[in-house]
């Protein structure tokens, strides 16, 4: 959550239970009212106000409608609004399948780039460990990667594509591979 700081009351700082490093530890919003009690809803405005006390920073939240300005002893407080939740959370499709469409595009030489860029996400989710990088004398470079599922060495042509194409790569895995 992003927080707009409007504004900070006074300057005293936060009390320091361990002398010689700061503590900067703001409390997470409590979603509730500290006035009314009252949940607050995804895309309501609210506002936070911290006071420094002998354990910490405590902080309280306030439903627009009940804040009435900040508290005399406050130390510092702001406007956000409550995050609206997402419906729906993407998910990348589970390792079986990645490793299913990698053996599937061995098969389809138009796909290469393809394959490149789908080896670099095995690298990343760490089904694939980069073992080297080979240059043949024609200047064809060559990704050597190992299987860790498998237990299979794969030697996979570099075939990073272009901006352009690029894009319509990343279209497509996503097309195949998020829920």
């Amino acid at each position: 959550m992003i927080f707009s700081l409007l504004s900070a009351v006074g300057s005293r700082p936060f009390p320091n239970p361990k002398p010689g490093i700061p503590n900067l530890e703001i409390p997470k919003p409590s979603k509730t009212c500290s006035v009314t009690r009252r949940e607050l809803k995804p895309g309501e405005a609210f506002f936070s106000a911290l006071f420094a006390e002998l354990d910490g920073v405590r902080r309280l939240d306030y439903a627009a409608e009940s804040w009435t300005g900040p508290p005399p002893n406050a130390t510092g407080w702001w406007k956000s609004t409550v995050p609206v939740l997402k419906d729906k959370k993407v998910r990348l499709a589970p390792n079986e399948i990645l490793l299913e469409l990698f053996e599937q595009l061995a098969d389809q030489p138009d796909k290469l780039d393809v394959r490149y860029v789908l080896t670099l996400l095995l690298i990343r989710r760490r089904l694939f460990r980069y073992e080297r990088e080979e240059e043949a004398e024609t200047g064809e470079k060559t990704l050597i990667v190992y299987s860790l599922k498998q237990n299979v060495t794969f030697e996979i042509p570099v075939a990073m594509p272009n901006a352009t194409r690029l894009k319509e790569v990343q279209d497509y895995l996503n097309s195949l591979l998020y829920q």
